[in-house]
């Protein structure tokens, strides 16, 4: 298949018309997993594909209908099985005098990130030196602007550091989330770390059960 993105070596995805299609370029190469929108059809669904004699099967299907009745519950589902967040108040940033400096460009931080990042998640921890050279770096390297907490206040989406003599945490504030300013604590990237918390054990299990059984049947 062409124009795949490499996401690492041994996993890729591209997109197709109404498809995003995946697969594991070691494990499985004689398949691959599809989600697709379903746009004639009204469902989503993920299944898999197998290349050599084109069989499918079906792993799970759902309908627009009932994605756009969970959907305001699945973005807030999605963000806080990704992110650690702490609500901040006023008071705190005042009484201990922390600066505070608003991150206009996420994407162009990920040198920056690596410096944190340890078996796909970024670990936040303050008092560590790798968190110390992060923020040194920020400070160093990109045009961060001072800004004030009442002009934070009036923003709906908000990334940027706060810092004293003596502590350093990454700030957040996000729509999805109402109207308070976090502090970040931590940034789960692992894939099947998300999945898991965002489906439940229960129903993650069930959808690896229906993976192995589809890779079973198309092997036949």
């Amino acid at each position: 298949m062409t124009n795949k993105i490499k996401i690492n070596d041994n996993l890729w995805f591209t997109v197709l018309g109404n498809k995003l299609i995946f697969g594991h370029s070691k494990k499985s190469q004689n398949h691959h997993h599809t989600i697709s929108y379903g746009n004639k059809s009204g469902f989503f669904d993920l299944h898999l594909k197998n290349e050599r004699t084109g069989k499918y099967f079906t792993v799970i299907t759902f309908s627009h209908q009932n994605f756009l009745e969970i959907l305001p519950w699945l973005k807030g589902q999605i963000f806080n099985s990704i992110f650690d967040l702490e609500c901040l108040n006023k008071t705190l940033l005042i009484q201990d005098n922390f600066e505070l400096f608003e991150i206009h460009d996420l994407g162009d931080l990920t040198q920056e990130f690596g410096i944190l990042t340890k078996k796909n998640r970024i670990q936040i921890n303050q008092a560590s030196d790798e968190f110390k050279t992060f923020i040194d770096l920020l400070l160093k390297k990109h045009q961060l602007t001072k800004v004030d907490f009442e002009n934070i206040s009036k923003k709906n989406q908000f990334h940027g550091i706060a810092k004293s003599e003596n502590d350093n945490f990454l700030l957040i504030k996000n729509p999805f989330l109402g109207n308070e300013l976090y502090r970040l604590n931590d940034l789960d990237l692992n894939i099947e770390s998300v999945l898991r918390k965002i489906l439940g054990d229960e129903v993650y299990e069930q959808v690896l059960r229906r993976l192995n059984e589809g890779i079973t049947e198309l092997e036949k």
